[in-house]
């Protein structure tokens, strides 16, 4: 089976379950504004989709610092008791050189539940949600060994290289943790945690 297939295998039962399609099977076409709208937290009540390129393109506009890629759902318990951890962890992390792109994994027609949640868990993440067009080449993007499980978290260095993943619900000791791996020096390879 293809990382792909995992990941549609993961996903898929949870948003059937929740009267949701897959997201890439629905999803409507990417507003142009779309890889602008990740430079700064959107307005409060907008949630923006977001494909993959706009997804690079963050990422390389975070060389330089250290990224931490965070992949949540609102139907997911587990990600939405981690969210108020993830938002405080971005808000003080920010001024040591720390960027927190959260990226939801709803189906693109959940913005309204989607901006709900963040307004009032995590006002301080990005209000995005991922379009999957090619559930290979999304996984591939941020870790080929990730089967598509959430809550997770990808870390990346200022060179843009993967130097720890996190996947379930994080403790902030555990982001703090995550942060210090990311630190350690170059070619050392990322550690894997779950939960």
């Amino acid at each position: 089976m293809t990382r792909g297939g995992a990941l549609a295998r993961w996903f898929a039962p949870a948003l059937a379950a929740a009267g949701l399609a897959w997201p890439a099977l629905a999803a409507p076409p990417l507003a142009a504004a779309a890889a602008e709208s990740l430079a700064a937290p959107a307005a409060p009540k907008t949630v923006t989709l977001v494909d993959l390129d706009a997804i690079k393109q963050q990422m390389q506009r975070s060389r330089g610092r250290t990224l931490v890629v965070h992949f949540w759902a609102t139907w997911c318990l587990p990600c939405l008791k981690e969210l108020p951890v993830v938002n405080r962890f971005a808000q003080e992390k920010k001024a040591y050189g720390v960027d927190v792109l959260s990226l939801s994994l709803d189906d693109p027609r959940a913005t309204a539940r989607v901006a709900k949640v963040l307004g009032e868990s995590a006002p301080a993440l990005t209000r995005t949600i991922a379009k999957i067009d090619d559930p290979d080449a999304f996984i591939a993007q941020f870790d080929h060994k990730w089967a598509g499980a959430i809550p997770a978290m990808f870390v990346f260095d200022a060179q843009g290289h993967l130097r720890a993943r996190y996947i379930g619900e994080a403790t902030r000791p555990d982001l703090d943790g995550l942060i210090q791996e990311a630190a350690l020096e170059p070619g050392v390879s990322a550690a894997t945690r779950t939960r």
